[in-house]
């Protein structure tokens, strides 16, 4: 009887230290700013395709692999080509769809550099929120 005296108290302490550890494991969720910021910035700077699949929703992932390079989906879907940029996002607009999905439509400036001439120029995109992370969705033209 002796030895299951501490025993509870033992079993809280693990469960406890369990429940911590499980937590301490998990990469804070990015915002919807900085998933958009993320993704252009891994198809412009980084040239990094499968960063930018890593970051779009199942549909736009597909569209995106068709063109194989990060310098491709720059030229041939966003139809803009830098040597460097920088990124800015503003206007978003939230839309609550059906209670639980989420869509925002945020504006990304790009301001950068070709062939030595500064250019600025801008795209609108949709992000959704798949399984508690936001993904770019789409490309929304005008």
């Amino acid at each position: 009887m002796d030895k299951l005296k501490g025993s509870p108290s033992l079993l809280i302490l693990m469960l406890t230290a369990l429940l911590f550890g499980c937590n301490a494991n998990k990469e804070p969720e990015m915002s919807e700013k900085q998933v958009a910021t993320s993704f252009f910035n891994a198809i412009y700077n980084e040239k990094d395709i499968d960063k930018a699949i890593s970051l779009s929703s199942a549909d736009f992932k597909k569209e995106i692999k068709k063109y194989h390079t990060a310098s491709n989906v720059a030229r041939r879907l966003f139809n803009m080509r830098f040597d460097s940029v920088s990124l800015h996002t503003s206007a978003k607009k939230k839309q609550i769809l059906e209670d639980y999905n989420i869509q925002v439509t945020m504006m990304i400036q790009f301001t950068g550099k070709r062939d030595g001439n500064d250019y600025k120029d801008y795209r609108k995109i949709k992000l959704i929120k798949d399984n508690n992370q936001w993904l770019v969705d789409e490309l929304v033209e005008d």
